[in-house]
């Protein structure tokens, strides 16, 4: 039996909810102006210069420890702060009002090997606008991890331990692929190998120009300083290749447990396709509650999140610039509470053990359903 969802109860209850959201999202649209301006553009500059020092220390490196393991990090911290905090909020949309194609969301291409096209549609769109609906959203389990038991146990499911494991690892190259439907392979085969032939060549021309610049052209370049230098040219092509590999490890395992304590905590739901289809406003706004998960911490640690650390306050306004969630959030969280709607926070440490934890139990049958009831029909269905 699927359960009712927790919150509003009734069509007036959801406009209500609705309308304070809403509130909320407009009182803080006015306020956007030349704070938000001067924040975007100085974080910009500071991610050139970490990325610009941390890769000139890799290639003048050679074999010298201390200088490698600060170009190492100054990387990882460029390309962090690069896909969480610019990248991905800019790719939302979040500063097209200021009309500067650094960041307009249509424009900017962030350093990863998915390109923005397909980020833009199975994210901002597929995502963003079907949050955890099953079967739609294929950003709830990435279309490989079982993770409630809504989904039918199969044998490959105890390979997904691993699995997860596998993709922190890679991370980059797993959400290049994402947008080809690869899993579909197993059930409707001819038609997921048309649709890889058809993004393939955007797919592959993203990923190949990613893999040349950060494992050949500055290892290469590391290696002829070193030439030049004397410290020889292939333990430092080689020091700045494993530097550049570890960097984005760095950066890997990071967006990955982000997005999976924002996504796959014990307490997200999931929900019906045929029942989001005539969802109105406040059950949308409901939906994006409920499917979301935020990560207590501190103003640094919300800025190495890209803010994500405030997913539900993302997934209510993902077009509000993300520095300003923590404003909100207060907000948020009262007008939950008034609407009985949960608000799911936690601490890194607790938030990732309960997605472990999620993850292993369903690689076994049975497990907890995450199924839930929005209620009414909606009288006038949000589009």
């Amino acid at each position: 039996m699927v359960r009712r969802a927790p919150g509003p109860q009734t069509p007036e209850a959801f406009d209500a909810f609705a309308r304070e959201l809403d509130q909320v999202r407009e009182d803080m649209r006015l306020r956007l102006g030349e704070q938000d301006a001067r924040y975007i553009r100085r974080l910009l500059y500071a991610i050139r210069a970490c990325e610009s020092a941390g890769r000139g220390l890799l290639t003048l490196a050679g074999a010298f420890w201390p200088a490698w393991l600060a170009g190492t990090g100054l990387l990882g911290l460029a390309k962090c702060l690069e896909n969480m905090e610019f990248g991905h909020n800019v790719m939302h949309g979040q500063y097209d009002w200021l009309n500067d194609p650094r960041f307009h969301g249509k424009s900017h291409e962030w350093d990863n090997a998915c390109s923005k096209e397909d980020w833009r549609h199975f994210h901002n769109h597929m995502h963003h606008h079907h949050t955890n609906v099953l079967g739609v959203d294929r950003d709830f389990g990435y279309g490989m991890l079982r993770l409630s038991d809504d989904t039918p146990w199969e044998p490959r499911n105890l390979t997904q331990g691993l699995y997860a494991v596998i993709v922190a690892l890679a991370f980059e190259w797993a959400i290049a692929i994402h947008n080809m439907e690869v899993e579909q392979l197993r059930v409707d085969r001819e038609a997921t190998k048309a649709r890889m032939k058809l993004l393939w060549p955007t797919v592959r021309a993203k990923m190949w120009r990613q893999f040349k610049k950060d494992y050949l052209l500055w290892p290469l370049l590391g290696g002829l300083a070193g030439l030049a230098l004397g410290t020889g040219f292939v333990p430092a092509l080689l020091a700045s290749l494993a530097g550049h590999v570890v960097a984005n490890l760095i950066r890997n395992v990071w967006t990955f447990v982000v997005i999976f304590c924002g996504h796959f905590t014990d307490q997200v739901h999931t929900f019906d396709p045929a029942e989001a289809a005539g969802e109105s406003k406040g059950q949308w706004y409901l939906r994006q509650c409920l499917g979301s998960a935020n990560i207590s911490g501190g103003r640094w640690f919300h800025l190495m999140t890209g803010n994500l650390s405030h997913q539900i306050e993302h997934h209510l306004f993902p077009d509000i610039p993300a520095r300003r969630y923590a404003e909100m959030a207060p907000r948020v969280r009262e007008i939950c509470a008034t609407y009985n709607v949960p608000y799911n926070t936690g601490s890194l440490p607790r938030q990732l053990a309960t997605v472990a934890w999620r993850i292993v139990r369903h690689s076994f049958p049975g497990g907890k359903a995450a199924l839930s009831s929005l209620g009414h029909p909606a009288a006038h269905p949000h589009s």
